[in-house]
């Protein structure tokens, strides 16, 4: 709910670099310069020195910075007041899942859930199932989907898919001529 270019003069601001500001946003570095020169326009001050060195903020960018610190802060807020009237949730989403289901399962499933939840930002970490389930009791990740059961007492699990394992093996392969197998048959092998 911000002004754009506040957000922008906040990460320029924060990176002191235009570049590493347009690369953090997803914006071109033309469209970053553009938002800082319509807010230097805005206050009739430069809030950036420029040389080949780098950008320092000027006097006018602190005091414009302290206030935009607080002004994004009172936006989120109140962003997530209004959604938590009506049960909408936001803010950031630390997920843990396995190398599978990172490549496998979960793009699909965190695409819907971002068309219904665009307020919400998912970071993801990709460890084995076990790492998984420690960070989630330490409560260094929210959620974690993982491929084997949970062990840890005071982990609330549900199953949330079935996921289907097959064998296969060279035509020539003895257990080949078999139309179904067993458990039990792969183990007498």
């Amino acid at each position: 709910m911000a002004d754009r270019r506040l957000q922008v003069f906040y990460t320029v601001a924060r990176q002191l670099s235009f570049t590493r500001a347009a690369e953090q946003l997803c914006m071109t570095q033309p469209a970053v310069t553009f938002q800082i020169k319509q807010l230097e326009e805005h206050f009739d001050a430069r809030l950036f020195e420029r040389d080949r060195g780098g950008i320092a903020l000027t006097p006018a960018g602190e005091m414009v910075l302290q206030y935009a610190e607080r002004i994004l802060e009172l936006s989120d807020e109140l962003d997530k007041r209004v959604g938590d009237l009506h049960g909408s949730i936001s803010g950031p989403l630390l997920l843990g899942c396995s190398m599978t289901i990172a490549e496998y399962i979960l793009p699909r499933v965190l695409g819907e859930f971002k068309a219904l939840h665009p307020q919400v930002q998912p970071h993801m970490t990709v460890a084995n199932s076990e790492t998984i389930e420690n960070r989630v009791a330490d409560h260094t990740i929210d959620l974690g989907l993982i491929e084997s059961p949970a062990h840890l007492p005071g982990l609330h699990t549900e199953v949330c898919c079935d996921d289907e394992l097959v064998v296969i093996c060279h035509p020539r392969f003895p257990l080949a001529r078999h139309k179904e197998l067993t458990p039990q048959k792969l183990l007498e092998r």
